[in-house]
This record gives structure tokens, sequence and C-alpha cells, in this order.
């Protein structure tokens, strides 16, 4: 529990710092995901996630102590990368909660063929690079938080309670139940393709982490219609079911523009699924879960008045778990409302 009130009090020194000075180039975000938002209409695996985001390109706001220490990673790590850059080109701060259940949430039982009840709670720092001449770009984050609280588990009954659907029983036996600090470091190279016009863009994403989520992949994303953001503040193959990283436009005019893409990835480990240190109820192990996994996702966004931004994302999973009643592909929307601020 000290480690979460570290990384809150690093996330608000952050904040107050800057005072969330709206410089030439910053946004406010409000996400939200739910399976409910699909097609499919599930309950099950990630179920919910909601998080907010501010990101800039304000001097100040990069200089705050959570994303000084994420930069400074980042030139340990990849600064011997002739192509990386010297400075962020805009840095994001986000703090959120998501969570996963099994298909069966009214019973107290574990079903061991199942996925386990898991949850995060978290504050994420990211960053982006520019490259020569807009032709590449680097994108990092450094998330810390903590897996089993009961923070997602009281949002979500609460609102289970309010439209009428069955209690989730099986939270006690989630994984890390009680809490256990975690963290995940992240980093991305974009290559923008020759092929990109203004009002069609294409790139080809590499990215990797290590922590709670240990993978590395490769992707190809487009977006076309009316674009106005730039090219490093627009990353959907780099969520991480809630974590955007950072995924929400800036500055610029009006935008209404179709967007989607493919990624292939090798998934190594998975605490929401493994855990971590602690033993827990339930968990999976390595020789139950695929290793190579594919996601496609397909969006939408348009902007309504001043600066203001609606954005719906489907997302499709292939199954992570090998066989039994956890063997099945996951599906989730998710919907982004953001608000670019004015310069002072």
């Amino acid at each position: 529990m000290r480690y979460l009130s570290l990384a809150f009090a690093l996330g608000f020194t952050a904040v107050s710092t800057t005072g969330l000075a709206a410089g030439p180039d910053s946004v406010i975000a409000l996400s939200t995901d739910n399976d409910l938002f699909a097609p499919t209409q599930t309950d099950r695996d990630y179920t919910a996630g909601v998080a907010i985001t501010y990101a800039s390109n304000s001097p100040e706001f990069g200089n705050n102590v959570y994303s000084r220490l994420a930069g400074s990673i980042d030139r340990s790590l990849l600064g011997s990368f002739t192509a990386f850059p010297d400075k962020a080109a805009s840095t994001s701060l986000e703090f959120g909660v998501y969570g996963f259940t099994p298909e069966e949430i009214s019973a107290r039982r574990i079903d061991y063929d199942d996925s386990p009840y898991s949850s995060l709670v978290y504050l994420s720092t990211s960053k982006s690079y520019q490259g020569l001449a807009g032709k590449s770009g680097w994108t990092t984050s450094l998330t810390i938080g903590a897996l089993g609280l009961d923070l997602f588990e009281s949002g979500q009954n609460s609102i289970h309670k309010v439209i009428g659907s069955d209690k989730a029983e099986g939270w006690d036996h989630q994984v890390s139940e009680g809490g256990e600090p975690t963290l995940r470091y992240s980093a991305a190279y974009h290559q923008y393709l020759n092929g990109s016009e203004p009002d069609s863009k294409f790139k080809v994403t590499y990215f990797g982490s290590v922590g709670y989520l240990t993978e590395f992949g490769a992707a190809l994303v487009f977006r076309d219609g009316l674009i106005s953001s730039p090219d490093n503040r627009f990353n959907p193959e780099l969520m991480a079911y809630g974590e955007r990283a950072p995924g929400v436009s800036a500055s610029g005019g009006r935008e209404n523009y179709f967007w989607g893409g493919l990624s292939v990835k090798a998934r190594a480990y998975n605490a929401f699924l493994q855990g971590q240190f602690r033993d827990s109820d339930h968990e999976l192990g390595a020789n139950d879960l695929n290793i190579l996994l594919a996601e496609v996702w397909g969006g939408y966004t348009h902007s309504l008045w001043n600066g203001v931004e609606l954005s719906y994302v489907l997302r499709v999973q292939s199954s992570e778990i090998k066989s039994g009643t956890g063997d099945r592909t996951l599906a989730w929307g998710g919907l982004v409302l953001s608000k670019r601020l004015s310069s002072r």
C-alpha cells in the first residue's frame, strides 16, 4: 500500500507543479471501456476500465518528477539507438483502473477452467518522440500500480446494482487479493510509411514491454479522413487493455476519420492470468496459455465542438487461454471524450 501511495503522490505532484497549464498542444481526455460496448454484449474477460489522461508538449509538464524518471530510463535503454531523439515531443500522465472476470460471475466458487478475477489500479506516464523529418518516432511508457485492490470490485458491483445486473461474487479470489505492487515499462518504434497522405496515413510499429505484461510484436495502423492531429499522438496499437500510452488526439482543426489496424504479438507473461509473486487462490500457468496472439481493431473519431472530440473503438483479440471455459475470443468496445485546451 505504501507503494501505491507513492504512485499517487508522484502523480499529484506532477499535476500540482504544472497546474495543468495549457500549452500550445494540450489535451485532457476521459476514456472508458466495456465488453458491453461490443456487439457480443458479454460481461467477462477484460470487462471494463476507466482512465483520465492529460497530455501536453509543455516543457514544464514534461519535467515533472515522474516523467523525468521515465525519461532517464528511456535514455539509458534506448539512447544507444542513433535515431533516438534527445527530447520528447509530448508527455502524458494517466490514472486509471480496469479489471477482468470469468464468464460466470454469480457463483462464489472458482472455475479453474476459466480465467481468474484480476484488477489493476495504475498511474502511467508516456512520452512521444519525433524522429528526423517526421518519418519515424518512438513512444515509451512507465506504469506503476497495484494488483488485487478492491477499487474495481466496488465500482463494478455498484454499477451492476444500479442497472440490475448480477453481482460479481468471486472477487475474494482475485489475483493478488489485498494488493500487490506492480510495474511495466514499454517502448515502441514507429515507421510512418511513404504512401501516407494528409487524409490517409499508415504506419508500422514494433513494440515490446516488460513487467506485468511482457511481450513483443508488430502492428500495422491506418487512419483515413479529415485528420488534424499529429502522428505521434495517435497510437491505438499500444493500448494495453485500458492504458492508452497516449491514445488521444491533440492540436489541430476539426477531425472526422476512420481508423483501424492489426497486430501480432508474442506474450511471455501476463500477471492478470498468471499472478505475480504472491500466491493467489486461482492463477494459470505458462503451459495453460497461448504465446502467439492476434488483435484487430477499428474506430471512428469525430470533432463535436470547441476542440471536443469523441472516439469509439471495437477491439477483438484471439484467445490467450489454450483450453477449457476460458478458451474464447475477447471483444470489447471503448469510448474516449477529449478536450483540447486553449493556449494561455
